[in-house]
């Protein structure tokens, strides 16, 4: 059970990182509401259900609604969990106003750099949290989300204040998921994107390739390594700029992203399926303002740009 009283939760945006640690939530006891628009009907019929190597879970009538508007009529929320995707950040406002109190804590489990700084823009007066999921998971059939492996979140907050860190991992308490708090936000999102960026990248451009056939593939793999060198190289300049003390390890981030990657079973990145299945692409938020900073910074980036430019120009726009 949760540590103290249950809290109160709306996720907005539930696919399937959100779906997951939204019902990982309710698995424990909070009060968790979903606000469920493409997948509302075979949710309504017959209940959210995961299939997890960490149990699976159904949820047989979970609080669902259509629209803010009727999510909001139950209730006040103690915390937000918004788990869109960044291209739908601009939606943000419309979405999230109509659920948020005075209190409300806002928990943004999204891709990208500067995610928090737009998210405390659209909800200004709120304490913001970025999320940075390191997990395997994707949606099924309507109103069922297939877990694949790995599933720990890691958590920062926007201000880096450990305070609210530690509310943040408290939420979590005494579910299966693993909470790695980071008390240096800016840190955690670029060694986010030294995996993002290459695999996410690279999976793209192959035509909507998988990790495994780019970590399998020597000159992919290579590829691979030096667009995740760049990114932690950015993020190490990032820090320093921004007079934070916090250092990425780049030959141990090298070594566990290289190794975890080259033992996972085949899949398919969120880029790459959005690619796949002819969705927006997150170019901005995941490639584009990474290597535009690294550029601002003096990095040179060549591979980060290269992947920066084919992503928008498969992106269509």
């Amino acid at each position: 059970m949760p540590r103290g009283a249950p809290q109160r939760i709306a996720v907005v945006g539930a696919g399937a990182i959100g779906s997951y640690y939204g019902m990982r939530l309710a698995q424990v006891g909070h009060d968790v509401r979903f606000l469920m628009r493409r997948d509302y009907d075979a949710v309504n019929l017959g209940g959210l259900h995961l299939s997890s190597p960490l149990g699976d879970l159904s949820l047989q009538s979970p609080t669902i609604e259509r629209t803010s508007e009727a999510l909001a009529a139950h209730g006040p929320v103690d915390w937000l969990l918004i788990g869109l995707k960044a291209t739908a950040l601009p939606q943000l406002p419309s979405l999230a106003r109509p659920l948020l109190s005075d209190g409300t804590r806002v928990l943004a489990i999204l891709n990208g750099l500067t995610i928090e700084q737009e998210v405390s823009g659209y909800l200004p007066g709120h304490s913001v949290f970025g999320g940075m999921g390191f997990i395997g998971v994707s949606r099924g059939e309507p109103g069922r989300v297939n877990h694949q492996e790995f599933g720990a979140l890691n958590v920062g907050h926007y201000g880096d204040d450990p305070d609210e860190l530690e509310r943040a991992v408290n939420l979590f308490e005494g579910t299966v998921v693993e909470i790695r708090p980071e008390p240096c936000l800016l840190k955690a999102r670029w060694e986010k994107l030294g995996w993002n960026i290459p695999f996410n990248g690279l999976c793209v451009v192959a035509g909507g390739a998988s990790a495994d056939q780019i970590i399998h593939n020597p000159a992919l793999r290579d590829a691979a390594e030096r667009t995740l060198r760049e990114v932690l190289a950015a993020g190490n300049a990032d820090l320093a700029a921004q007079g934070q003390d916090a250092r990425i390890d780049v030959e141990d981030v090298v070594e566990r992203y290289m190794t975890l990657t080259a033992g996972m079973a085949p899949y398919h990145p969120s880029t790459s399926i959005d690619f796949r299945e002819g969705r927006p692409l997150e170019v901005e938020a995941m490639f584009e303002i990474p290597a535009s900073r690294a550029s601002e910074l003096g990095v040179k980036v060549p591979m980060m740009s290269m992947l920066a430019a084919l992503a928008r120009l498969l992106a269509g726009s």
